[in-house]
Protein backbone atom coordinates (compact mmCIF):
# COMPACT_ATOMS: atom_id res chain seq x y z
CA UNK A 1 0.00 0.00 0.00
CA UNK A 2 1.18 3.62 -0.46
CA UNK A 3 1.75 6.00 2.40
CA UNK A 4 -1.05 7.75 2.91
CA UNK A 5 -0.14 9.31 6.70
CA UNK A 6 1.20 12.59 4.52
CA UNK A 7 -2.41 12.92 2.94
CA UNK A 8 -4.06 12.42 6.60
CA UNK A 9 -1.72 13.44 8.94
CA UNK A 10 -4.24 13.38 12.07
CA UNK A 11 -4.41 9.38 11.02
CA UNK A 12 -2.15 6.27 11.72
CA UNK A 13 -1.03 4.94 8.95
CA UNK A 14 -3.79 1.69 8.89
CA UNK A 15 -6.31 4.18 9.25
CA UNK A 16 -5.22 6.51 6.24
CA UNK A 17 -5.00 3.97 4.46
CA UNK A 18 -9.00 3.32 4.78
CA UNK A 19 -9.80 6.53 4.71
CA UNK A 20 -9.19 6.88 1.09
CA UNK A 21 -11.53 3.67 0.71
CA UNK A 22 -15.42 3.93 -0.17
CA UNK A 23 -17.96 4.94 2.08
CA UNK A 24 -19.79 1.81 2.95
CA UNK A 25 -16.34 0.33 3.55
CA UNK A 26 -15.10 2.76 6.13
CA UNK A 27 -18.44 2.81 7.78
CA UNK A 28 -17.96 -1.13 8.15
CA UNK A 29 -14.33 -1.06 9.54
CA UNK A 30 -15.77 1.56 11.92
CA UNK A 31 -18.31 -0.71 13.01
CA UNK A 32 -15.92 -3.67 13.51
CA UNK A 33 -14.26 -2.54 16.48
CA UNK A 34 -10.87 -1.60 17.50
CA UNK A 35 -8.45 -2.20 20.27
CA UNK A 36 -7.30 1.11 22.06
CA UNK A 37 -4.11 1.26 23.87
CA UNK A 38 -4.45 3.59 26.89
CA UNK A 39 -1.95 3.80 29.88
CA UNK A 40 -4.44 2.31 32.83
CA UNK A 41 -5.01 -0.94 30.33
CA UNK A 42 -0.81 -1.09 29.41
CA UNK A 43 -0.49 -1.42 33.07
CA UNK A 44 -2.72 -3.74 33.88
CA UNK A 45 -1.51 -5.98 31.14
CA UNK A 46 1.89 -5.43 32.01
CA UNK A 47 0.80 -7.14 35.32
CA UNK A 48 -1.15 -9.59 33.83
CA UNK A 49 2.06 -10.77 31.63
CA UNK A 50 4.41 -11.05 35.30
CA UNK A 51 1.10 -13.55 36.79
CA UNK A 52 1.58 -15.81 33.11
CA UNK A 53 5.66 -15.72 33.73
CA UNK A 54 5.11 -16.36 37.33
CA UNK A 55 6.60 -20.03 38.61
CA UNK A 56 3.98 -22.47 40.11
CA UNK A 57 3.87 -22.18 43.87
CA UNK A 58 1.49 -23.03 46.15
CA UNK A 59 -0.40 -19.41 46.66
CA UNK A 60 0.01 -18.24 43.42
CA UNK A 61 -0.82 -14.66 43.18
CA UNK A 62 -4.33 -13.42 41.10
CA UNK A 63 -5.48 -10.49 39.90
CA UNK A 64 -9.29 -8.71 40.54
CA UNK A 65 -10.06 -6.11 38.04
CA UNK A 66 -12.72 -3.93 38.96
CA UNK A 67 -14.81 -1.57 37.17
CA UNK A 68 -18.17 -0.36 35.95
CA UNK A 69 -20.26 -1.98 33.69
CA UNK A 70 -19.37 -1.29 30.33
CA UNK A 71 -16.18 0.18 30.89
CA UNK A 72 -13.62 -1.76 29.17
CA UNK A 73 -13.23 -5.38 31.52
CA UNK A 74 -14.13 -7.69 29.15
CA UNK A 75 -12.26 -5.87 25.92
CA UNK A 76 -9.41 -6.06 27.87
CA UNK A 77 -9.27 -9.81 28.80
CA UNK A 78 -10.25 -10.50 25.50
CA UNK A 79 -7.31 -8.55 24.26
CA UNK A 80 -4.93 -10.00 26.43
CA UNK A 81 -6.53 -13.68 25.29
CA UNK A 82 -5.63 -12.53 21.97
CA UNK A 83 -1.82 -12.06 22.68
CA UNK A 84 -1.72 -15.62 23.80
CA UNK A 85 -3.34 -17.65 21.76
CA UNK A 86 -4.02 -21.60 21.36
CA UNK A 87 -1.15 -23.65 19.77
CA UNK A 88 -2.69 -26.33 17.62
CA UNK A 89 0.98 -27.85 18.59
CA UNK A 90 0.25 -30.72 15.72
CA UNK A 91 3.59 -32.09 16.37
CA UNK A 92 2.44 -33.27 20.08
CA UNK A 93 -0.06 -35.08 21.96
CA UNK A 94 -2.49 -31.88 22.34
CA UNK A 95 -2.77 -28.62 22.13
CA UNK A 96 -1.80 -25.64 24.36
CA UNK A 97 -3.86 -23.72 25.72
CA UNK A 98 -1.51 -20.90 27.42
CA UNK A 99 -4.25 -18.57 28.47
CA UNK A 100 -8.31 -19.82 28.79
CA UNK A 101 -10.87 -17.01 29.03
CA UNK A 102 -14.57 -17.75 30.31
CA UNK A 103 -17.49 -16.12 31.64
CA UNK A 104 -19.50 -16.55 35.20
CA UNK A 105 -23.11 -16.93 34.38
CA UNK A 106 -23.75 -17.43 38.47
CA UNK A 107 -22.37 -18.93 41.41
CA UNK A 108 -22.41 -22.43 40.41
CA UNK A 109 -18.90 -23.95 40.43
CA UNK A 110 -19.75 -26.96 38.63
CA UNK A 111 -20.97 -24.70 35.35
CA UNK A 112 -18.16 -22.52 35.79
CA UNK A 113 -16.25 -26.11 34.65
CA UNK A 114 -18.17 -26.96 32.04
CA UNK A 115 -17.74 -23.58 30.55
CA UNK A 116 -13.86 -24.38 30.80
CA UNK A 117 -13.87 -27.46 29.74
CA UNK A 118 -16.14 -26.27 26.39
CA UNK A 119 -13.34 -23.26 25.71
CA UNK A 120 -10.89 -26.02 25.35
CA UNK A 121 -13.22 -28.48 23.50
CA UNK A 122 -13.04 -31.08 26.29
CA UNK A 123 -15.39 -33.91 26.93
CA UNK A 124 -16.74 -34.41 30.46
CA UNK A 125 -19.64 -36.55 32.27
CA UNK A 126 -22.89 -34.12 32.32
CA UNK A 127 -23.95 -36.36 35.85
CA UNK A 128 -20.83 -35.53 37.71
CA UNK A 129 -20.61 -33.44 40.76
CA UNK A 130 -18.62 -30.51 41.37
CA UNK A 131 -15.86 -32.00 42.84
CA UNK A 132 -15.44 -33.94 39.87
CA UNK A 133 -15.57 -31.86 37.06
CA UNK A 134 -12.63 -29.98 39.71
CA UNK A 135 -10.27 -32.88 39.14
CA UNK A 136 -11.31 -33.42 35.43
CA UNK A 137 -10.40 -29.68 34.98
CA UNK A 138 -7.38 -30.18 36.51
CA UNK A 139 -6.07 -32.95 35.01
CA UNK A 140 -6.72 -31.20 31.54
CA UNK A 141 -5.40 -27.67 32.23
CA UNK A 142 -2.40 -29.58 33.68
CA UNK A 143 -1.73 -31.91 30.24
CA UNK A 144 -2.46 -28.44 27.59
CA UNK A 145 0.01 -26.27 29.53
CA UNK A 146 -2.51 -23.71 30.82
CA UNK A 147 -1.08 -20.70 32.87
CA UNK A 148 -3.71 -18.51 33.54
CA UNK A 149 -7.79 -18.67 33.49
CA UNK A 150 -9.43 -15.46 33.33
CA UNK A 151 -13.01 -15.35 34.68
CA UNK A 152 -15.49 -12.38 33.03
CA UNK A 153 -18.62 -11.18 34.77
CA UNK A 154 -17.49 -12.40 37.91
CA UNK A 155 -19.97 -10.61 39.50
CA UNK A 156 -23.03 -13.32 38.42
CA UNK A 157 -22.16 -15.29 41.58
CA UNK A 158 -23.84 -12.55 43.81
CA UNK A 159 -26.79 -13.74 42.14
CA UNK A 160 -27.18 -17.00 44.09
CA UNK A 161 -27.54 -17.40 48.27
CA UNK A 162 -24.42 -17.26 50.54
CA UNK A 163 -24.38 -20.87 50.24
CA UNK A 164 -23.66 -20.76 46.99
CA UNK A 165 -21.63 -17.94 46.81
CA UNK A 166 -19.27 -19.60 49.66
CA UNK A 167 -19.50 -23.09 47.32
CA UNK A 168 -18.03 -20.93 44.11
CA UNK A 169 -15.35 -18.94 46.01
CA UNK A 170 -14.44 -22.60 47.56
CA UNK A 171 -14.19 -23.71 44.39
CA UNK A 172 -12.32 -20.95 42.79
CA UNK A 173 -9.44 -21.35 45.55
CA UNK A 174 -9.56 -25.34 44.62
CA UNK A 175 -9.21 -24.31 41.03
CA UNK A 176 -6.19 -22.19 41.86
CA UNK A 177 -4.44 -24.77 44.48
CA UNK A 178 -4.60 -27.73 42.51
CA UNK A 179 -3.66 -25.88 39.17
CA UNK A 180 -0.61 -23.58 40.58
CA UNK A 181 -1.96 -21.14 38.19
CA UNK A 182 -2.92 -17.62 38.26
CA UNK A 183 -6.66 -16.48 38.10
CA UNK A 184 -7.93 -13.10 36.76
CA UNK A 185 -11.02 -12.21 37.30
CA UNK A 186 -13.30 -9.46 36.25
CA UNK A 187 -16.70 -7.67 37.76
CA UNK A 188 -17.95 -4.78 38.70
CA UNK A 189 -17.85 -3.74 42.67
CA UNK A 190 -20.26 -6.15 43.97
CA UNK A 191 -17.98 -9.63 42.78
CA UNK A 192 -14.60 -7.52 44.60
CA UNK A 193 -17.08 -6.67 48.10
CA UNK A 194 -18.11 -10.66 48.05
CA UNK A 195 -14.74 -11.71 47.72
CA UNK A 196 -13.28 -9.17 50.71
CA UNK A 197 -15.40 -10.95 52.84
CA UNK A 198 -13.00 -13.95 52.25
CA UNK A 199 -9.99 -13.57 53.88
CA UNK A 200 -8.22 -16.50 51.86
CA UNK A 201 -9.27 -14.69 48.45
CA UNK A 202 -8.57 -11.25 49.44
CA UNK A 203 -5.05 -12.02 50.44
CA UNK A 204 -4.07 -13.34 46.85
CA UNK A 205 -6.65 -11.22 44.47
CA UNK A 206 -4.76 -7.98 44.12
CA UNK A 207 -7.49 -5.90 42.68
CA UNK A 208 -6.84 -3.72 39.94
CA UNK A 209 -9.33 -0.92 39.03
CA UNK A 210 -10.71 0.66 35.70
CA UNK A 211 -12.06 4.01 36.84
CA UNK A 212 -14.91 6.04 34.91
CA UNK A 213 -13.07 8.48 32.41
CA UNK A 214 -12.39 12.32 33.51
CA UNK A 215 -12.54 15.45 32.18
CA UNK A 216 -8.90 15.82 32.29
CA UNK A 217 -5.41 15.02 30.44
CA UNK A 218 -5.85 10.91 30.40
CA UNK A 219 -9.40 11.37 28.82
CA UNK A 220 -8.06 14.04 26.51
CA UNK A 221 -5.31 11.52 25.33
CA UNK A 222 -7.72 8.61 25.08
CA UNK A 223 -9.94 10.93 22.71
CA UNK A 224 -7.30 11.23 20.92
CA UNK A 225 -6.15 7.95 20.53
CA UNK A 226 -10.06 7.30 19.06
CA UNK A 227 -9.84 9.62 16.94
CA UNK A 228 -6.16 8.65 15.12
CA UNK A 229 -7.94 5.43 14.62
CA UNK A 230 -11.41 6.42 13.19
CA UNK A 231 -11.00 6.88 9.28
CA UNK A 232 -12.36 10.19 9.08
CA UNK A 233 -10.93 12.69 6.08
CA UNK A 234 -10.84 15.91 8.58
CA UNK A 235 -9.46 16.14 11.79
CA UNK A 236 -11.87 16.27 15.01
CA UNK A 237 -9.95 17.51 17.78
CA UNK A 238 -11.68 15.36 20.17
CA UNK A 239 -9.67 16.37 23.10
CA UNK A 240 -10.76 20.05 22.80
CA UNK A 241 -12.38 20.48 26.45
CA UNK A 242 -15.68 20.94 24.24
CA UNK A 243 -15.96 17.95 22.87
CA UNK A 244 -14.45 16.16 25.52
CA UNK A 245 -16.57 17.24 27.77
CA UNK A 246 -19.78 16.61 25.63
CA UNK A 247 -18.56 13.11 24.88
CA UNK A 248 -18.03 12.68 28.71
CA UNK A 249 -21.44 13.94 30.04
CA UNK A 250 -22.81 11.36 26.67
CA UNK A 251 -20.93 8.95 27.81
CA UNK A 252 -20.88 9.13 31.46
CA UNK A 253 -17.43 8.32 31.59
CA UNK A 254 -17.82 4.91 30.39
CA UNK A 255 -14.94 3.83 27.90
CA UNK A 256 -17.71 1.43 26.05
CA UNK A 257 -20.27 4.14 26.00
CA UNK A 258 -17.73 6.56 24.71
CA UNK A 259 -16.60 4.28 21.87
CA UNK A 260 -20.08 3.74 20.83
CA UNK A 261 -20.86 8.00 21.11
CA UNK A 262 -17.58 8.35 18.74
CA UNK A 263 -18.44 5.18 16.48
CA UNK A 264 -22.14 6.53 16.05
CA UNK A 265 -21.01 9.92 15.43
CA UNK A 266 -18.19 9.23 12.27
CA UNK A 267 -20.79 7.01 10.95
CA UNK A 268 -23.09 10.37 10.48
CA UNK A 269 -19.59 12.79 9.67
CA UNK A 270 -19.74 10.22 6.82
CA UNK A 271 -23.06 10.24 5.60
CA UNK A 272 -23.31 14.06 6.16
CA UNK A 273 -20.13 14.84 4.37
CA UNK A 274 -18.77 16.35 7.17
CA UNK A 275 -15.86 13.81 7.60
CA UNK A 276 -15.02 14.83 11.35
CA UNK A 277 -16.82 15.02 14.29
CA UNK A 278 -18.02 18.26 15.56
CA UNK A 279 -20.34 19.46 18.48
CA UNK A 280 -23.24 19.58 16.07
CA UNK A 281 -22.48 16.27 15.13
CA UNK A 282 -22.99 14.61 18.79
CA UNK A 283 -26.28 16.72 18.91
CA UNK A 284 -27.12 14.82 15.77
CA UNK A 285 -26.97 11.18 16.62
CA UNK A 286 -29.28 9.14 18.61
CA UNK A 287 -28.31 8.63 21.75
CA UNK A 288 -29.60 8.09 25.23
CA UNK A 289 -27.37 8.40 28.12
CA UNK A 290 -26.83 5.14 30.05
CA UNK A 291 -28.33 6.22 33.49
CA UNK A 292 -31.52 6.85 31.33
CA UNK A 293 -31.98 3.52 29.60
CA UNK A 294 -32.64 2.27 33.27
CA UNK A 295 -35.83 4.76 33.30
CA UNK A 296 -39.38 3.35 32.58
CA UNK A 297 -40.52 4.65 28.71
CA UNK A 298 -43.10 6.63 29.01
CA UNK A 299 -46.33 5.61 26.37
CA UNK A 300 -48.60 8.13 26.57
Amino acid sequence: MSDRAGVFPHLRQASAEIAVMADDFRIRAIQSGFWVPYQRAKEILADMETLLAHPPINRMPHMMIVAPSNNGKTELLRHFLSLHPADPNPNGEAAKYPVIYVSALGPDIGNLCCRILDAVNAPYRERSTPGERIQTVTKILSQLGTRMLLIDEINNMTTGGAVKQREFRNGIKDLGNELRMSIVAAGIEDAYTVFATDPQLSNRFTPAVLPRWKLDKEGGALLASFERRLPLRKPSGLKQPEILQKVLWMSEGLIGEIYEVLKRAAVQAIHDGEEQITLGGLDRIRWTRPSDRREKPSLA
